[in-house]
């Protein structure tokens, strides 16, 4: 055997072995979902979208969870992957929302023309507001779905196309937070219809806000700040930084700030056994003023923020003091 054929059948063997170790592209899905970790529901609505999209732009929107990838590079295998199924779809641009659970790499990577249209520094940022703080709660469908609907709007936005997505066909899912549904209907609803203008009048950034400001409305929290200080609680309130910083704040824990009538130490440390838990469902314990110090507050823009989150944003005591 001459040497020429050798290092021709070697290639051959080693291109063999990458294109199997490579995941299959799903017949007749856009998510290849090694350890099941999406819901049946959530999954068809997803193949649906990226069918839509698909259809129109000649984009697909694909997804691909996997268990273990080894010592494999991650960048380099999704890379692969990206670009296996871009061809076996034969599709003009690829979309692949790549996550490896035990490695905890998740990130989107693109092809073709979905490269020339996607801004990188934009999908990074919205991996790190839709599918990291989703995955970190183990809701692995609310994640997807959620960074599908940036994504598909993104599309949209630049390429000016319009896509048919009738939200209250959404399947609602048992165990699926408020929050999740309604943010995934204003992303593909509301995003999409209104296009340039909902973005740059930053509509969809103040609604964000305030689904969120609702959900912790509605939770545990409001009883449990009454049951720890009682009558010495006077307002317990989401920070109105968090409401001022949006859609950044979703990296970052959502702050409750307290004005209590006695804010010893002591009476602090009520809180103590709640920290876990608030740790868990991204909220933090911020500053714990009393009346008088509100009142010597010299810093206009500080008591800006008080009063906007006293006034907007209430979880429990008196809206305003």
């Amino acid at each position: 055997m001459t040497p020429n054929l050798k290092n021709i059948l070697a290639a051959t063997l080693v291109l063999c072995a990458i294109a199997q170790a490579l995941p299959s592209r799903p017949e007749n899905s856009h998510i290849y979902d090694e350890n099941r970790l999406v819901p049946a529901q959530q999954l068809n609505f997803f193949d649906r979208l990226s069918d839509e999209v698909a259809n129109e732009t000649g984009i697909s929107i694909d997804a691909v969870l996997l268990d273990d990838i080894g010592e494999r590079v991650a960048a380099k295998y999704a890379e692969e992957i990206a670009e296996k199924w871009q061809t076996d779809a034969g599709s003009e641009g690829e979309v692949l929302i790549f996550v490896a659970q035990k490695q905890r790499r998740k990130f989107v990577v693109t092809k073709g023309t979905a490269s020339s249209i996607l801004d990188e520094a934009r999908i990074r940022k919205a991996e790190q507001e839709f599918l990291v703080p989703n995955f970190r709660q183990e809701r692995y469908g609310d994640g997807i779905l959620s960074l599908a609907g940036w994504l598909t709007f993104a599309i949209s936005d630049n390429t000016g196309k319009k896509f048919d997505i009738d939200m209250q066909e959404a399947p609602a899912e048992e165990g699926m937070t408020v929050r999740g549904w309604i943010f995934i209907a204003v992303v593909f609803g509301l995003l999409i219809a209104f296009g340039r203008k909902g973005r740059r009048f930053g509509f969809f950034d103040n609604m964000k806000k305030l689904l969120c400001v609702s959900e912790i409305e509605k939770s545990q929290w409001p009883g449990i700040f009454r049951d720890a200080f009682g009558e010495n609680l006077v307002s317990a309130f989401i920070s109105g930084r968090c409401l001022v910083e949006g859609f950044d704040a979703l990296a970052t824990p959502w702050t409750i700030d307290f004005i209590l009538r006695d804010n010893s130490p002591e009476v602090i440390a009520k809180l103590d056994a709640f920290r876990e838990k608030a740790r868990r469902e991204n909220i933090a314990f911020g500053h714990f003023y009393t009346p008088a110090e509100i009142a010597q507050i010299r810093d206009p823009q500080e008591l800006e923020y008080l009063q906007i989150a006293s006034r907007n944003a209430p979880l429990c005591g008196s809206p305003r003091t």
